[in-house]
């Protein structure tokens, strides 16, 4: 376990010297399209929020924890300009970005700028000031940079309870949020990040059980229909360190001995264990973050 523990660590740490991740994940929450703001246009405001946060290289769009960046857009003036062979509408709008966590709901950084458009009517004025949001502007680099420090003091204030809460929850048997928890701590938290990995592994190792029962039970029940291959997809994402590894292989023997079940390499196995965590991680607030709902677009 020792030695499994010290590859696994490697491992992550080496995709994240090599530039693999950004340290640091926010989620975008947008509205839905409504009377004074269009799908065509919200989506528009989307795609620059997130070249705004992927600008800033340190930060990506991702949901590994509860931060979330989301906008507010407040239409100052829309005025008509006469002149030439049609009149122009010309509308200011306030447009302002909030890094916010989601469940404490506490705001970690903001950033406010007046921006014009103009266009023959006020639709295409406002998708016109929405196109002159500049997204390689320093300030919002340096508004999501910002962020980024505030949210890594967060976990280095936070670390030792967050470690006991997905501790206790593992107990539970909650082992999807445990590690949830546990993947939101970002690599800027250096020995924080590096002893919530190494928690991370044992408490996946703990959710095979779980995990181990349901792709058994998926694969007889193929088995019954005599649907080969899908049980063998069933056995064969079942991890060699669970409890009921010992059936897994009997089953395999029975179904097809032409298998070729050849002994992965320990660090193949545990980069397939870092994207299973990963993935529990991701899953676990990408549902979390759905449920947000924020009033983000004044009118």
């Amino acid at each position: 376990m020792k030695v499994i523990a010290q590859v696994f660590l490697y491992v992550v740490l080496c995709s994240f010297a090599n530039g693999q991740n950004p340290s640091t994940t926010l989620g975008v929450i947008m509205p839905e399209a409504s009377e004074g703001f269009s799908q065509a246009q919200i989506n528009q405001l989307e795609s620059k929020i997130v070249q705004i946060i992927n600008n800033s290289n340190d930060v990506s769009v991702g949901y590994t924890n509860d931060f979330v960046v989301y906008p507010m857009i407040s239409i100052e003036e829309s005025s008509r300009v006469e002149g030439g062979m049609e009149n122009i509408i010309v509308t200011t709008i306030d447009f302002s970005l909030f890094i916010k966590q989601a469940s404490t709901k506490i705001t970690y950084n903001t950033i406010s700028k007046k921006i014009k458009g103009s266009g023959s009517n006020k639709i295409q004025s406002i998708s016109n000031a929405i196109s002159q949001i500049k997204t390689t502007d320093d300030a919002y680099k340096q508004f999501i940079l910002k962020g980024e420090e505030k949210i890594t003091k967060y976990y280095l204030d936070n670390c030792k309870t967050m470690l006991q809460t997905a501790d206790n929850l593992s107990t539970k048997h909650d082992y999807e949020q445990a590690i949830g928890i546990l993947q939101s701590i970002p690599a800027s938290s250096n020995n924080c990040y590096n002893d919530a990995q190494k928690m991370s592994l044992v408490v996946y190792k703990k959710y095979q059980s779980i995990l181990c029962s349901q792709n058994l039970t998926k694969a007889k029940a193929s088995i019954a229909i005599n649907n080969y291959s899908e049980a063998l997809e069933a056995l064969e994402i079942i991890d060699p360190s669970s409890s009921c590894y010992s059936e897994v292989e009997k089953l395999i023997a029975q179904i097809s001995s032409k298998v070729d079940r050849k002994e992965k390499q320990e660090v193949e196995l545990e980069k397939q264990r870092i994207d299973a965590i990963k993935e529990i991680g991701k899953a676990y607030y990408s549902n979390s973050i759905k449920l947000v709902k924020y009033d983000v677009l004044v009118h």
